[in-house]
């Protein structure tokens, strides 16, 4: 039939057809912002009540060590490094390029990074105990390389999160947890400014003038974890501190701001983003004791 204007049962067919398509987009749509909110929902309602694999902890601690023991035997002075990545083979993305190695590490062109296979670093010999060397070092999650770890205190700024609340804390929480309980880091003062009690863990908390003093003093090494950064004096002043090619001390924000050096966008459904790490999968470092309360459930304090 030859639809027009003209023949009621062109008019049938078109309503058909427009309800049809109305009753699709009804039932498709909300389906998938359902299917999208309750994967969202889940990463965050079950990821904290997962127990941290001691495994996995050994196998960042042998490779932290590795690093020590190699660049000692070698004579050779390890310039750091900001970002790791733990699998078949480690990467090392270094603070400063250092073209000459030790063995069993291979340096790019440029120097800014080395590698090594696992096995090689698991053969080596370690001896003596382990230094504060990487006593701000965590691990982000993971991409298709392996474990993402970053050395905090390396990146010479505060880090920022921003993106959903809920996926903030759990990071943040992973982040405070590792620094209190890895043991490259046991020992490691935890500091908080504006953070409820319980939200991180166990913290002590100090007002942002005390936080600046202990941060410039830099007797120990430390994670200072706030609200949202200071600005003024107060800010400024904590940017240039961390700016200090030997300091100690990381900073961790909350809330995105514009000293911050790096901001990671942590997303619900467990991943989070950023220029200088791509994408990693937050959810997939778990917490050395499980929380007892969903993190979503946490109430945030008045600022």
């Amino acid at each position: 039939m030859t639809w027009s204007f003209l023949h009621p049962a062109s008019h049938a067919v078109l309503g058909i057809a427009v309800l049809v398509f109305v009753a699709t987009v009804a039932i498709v749509v909300p389906t998938l912002v359902a299917m999208r909110r309750g994967t969202s929902t889940d990463a965050v309602a079950w990821a904290d009540l997962l127990r941290r694999d001691d495994g996995s902890v050994w196998t960042t601690d042998r490779v932290l060590r590795s690093v020590e023991a190699s660049c000692r035997a070698a004579g050779v002075v390890f310039p750091g490094f900001v970002r790791a990545s733990v699998g078949p083979t480690v990467r090392l993305d270094l603070a400063a390029p250092t073209v000459a190695p030790p063995v069993p590490w291979t340096a790019t062109v440029d120097g800014r990074s080395w590698s090594a296979p696992m096995p090689a670093l698991q053969a080596l010999g370690l001896v003596g105990t382990a230094t504060d060397r990487f006593a701000t070092a965590v691990g982000l999650g993971s991409d298709t390389d392996g474990t993402v770890v970053v050395d905090l205190a390396a990146i010479g700024g505060a880090v920022a999160l921003g993106g959903d609340r809920a996926a903030r804390l759990a990071v943040a929480h992973r982040i405070a947890d590792q620094v209190r309980t890895a043991p490259w880091s046991t020992g490691t003062t935890v500091l908080t400014v504006g953070i409820g009690d319980g939200e991180l863990g166990p913290a002590r908390s100090v007002s942002v003038h005390e936080a600046v003093a202990t941060v410039a003093a830099d007797a120990t090494p430390g994670l200072l974890v706030v609200r949202s950064l200071p600005g003024g004096t107060d800010g400024r002043e904590l940017a240039r501190l961390l700016e200090r090619p030997a300091g100690r001390w990381a900073v961790v924000a909350l809330q995105p701001g514009a000293l911050a050096r790096w901001t990671l966008t942590c997303r619900r459904d467990g991943v989070l983003t950023s220029p200088e790490l791509g994408t990693v999968r937050w959810v997939d470092v778990a917490l050395s004791t499980p929380a007892s309360t969903p993190i979503d459930t946490v109430a945030e304090p008045a600022a």
